[in-house]
């Protein structure tokens, strides 16, 4: 697990990340690069800009949403007035006239962009964290960008209903159908699809030991005695600060 923030890695040949708690990842694909999202400050727009071109020698020509949270949209009206095309999921809206950093490309279930010399591939896969969750396929370098769909040991939801809790299991389960070598959460370091496996394993164990435990009176810290951290996931990013104990709250509220 590599978390040095603010700092530029190259994940595979034309995919870079400036990693950070909002993570910004582009690719080169030949005639321009291609961000996807566009953070929570928008100061940071030429910061993305020059990172782009030191790294690939393009310039910013598309932007793809994975969804419409404020932390990954502040830089799209800088760069929609650049004429930067901005690219999302239908839910997410479509264009406006001022094309003040709305989508003016949108989809329904997949979307494929092709550059000179490479192409990206998104598809939906909505209805856990928001409604407008898209993953974004690099194929030549078997990368692919999760969105917030993995937030390093937290529960991805909002609400713990069993349609959600359904859904993100399928969700993540065909994020793992991918052939990716290496993810790109929209928080914090890169993973692997080891990670997924393991913390779909952890989800089902808080399913199965925390509402029987709720349900007989204890409280979350009685809880968490019973059920600490699990020290193979320990050295996740910011899992043990709160991570797991907000799981244990979000599972026990609901039992």
């Amino acid at each position: 697990m590599r978390f040095e923030e603010n700092k530029v890695l190259e994940l595979a040949d034309g995919v870079y990340i400036r990693n950070a708690v909002d993570n910004a990842a582009w690719a080169d694909l030949g005639d321009g690069a291609v961000e996807i999202d566009a953070l929570e400050d928008p100061k940071l727009a030429p910061v993305i800009e020059s990172a782009i071109r030191d790294t690939t020698g393009k310039r910013l020509k598309w932007l793809i949403n994975t969804h419409w949270h404020p932390d990954h949209i502040a830089c799209n009206p800088t760069w929609a007035a650049k004429g930067v095309t901005v690219i999302a999921h239908q839910s997410c809206g479509g264009p406006t006239p001022e094309h003040t950093g709305e989508p003016n490309v949108t989809f329904g279930d997949r979307y494929t962009l092709e550059g000179a010399d490479r192409r990206v591939e998104c598809e939906w896969l909505g209805g856990t964290h928001t409604p407008w969750d898209t993953v974004v396929y690099f194929p030549w370098a078997k990368v692919l960008h999760i969105a917030d769909l993995f937030g390093w040991g937290m529960i991805p939801l909002a609400q713990m209903e069993p349609a959600k809790v359904t859904r993100l299991k399928e969700v993540l389960n065909r994020v793992l159908e991918y052939d990716a070598h290496t993810l790109i959460p929209g928080h914090g370091p890169v993973l692997t699809p080891a990670e997924i496996r393991r913390w779909l394993t952890y989800f089902d164990e808080l399913l199965v030991r925390v509402p029987p435990l709720a349900r007989a009176g204890k409280t979350v810290d009685q809880i968490e005695k019973e059920f600490p951290p699990p020290t193979d996931m320990a050295n996740w990013w910011r899992f043990i600060d709160w991570k797991h104990r907000r799981n244990l709250e979000m599972v026990a509220a609901a039992a």
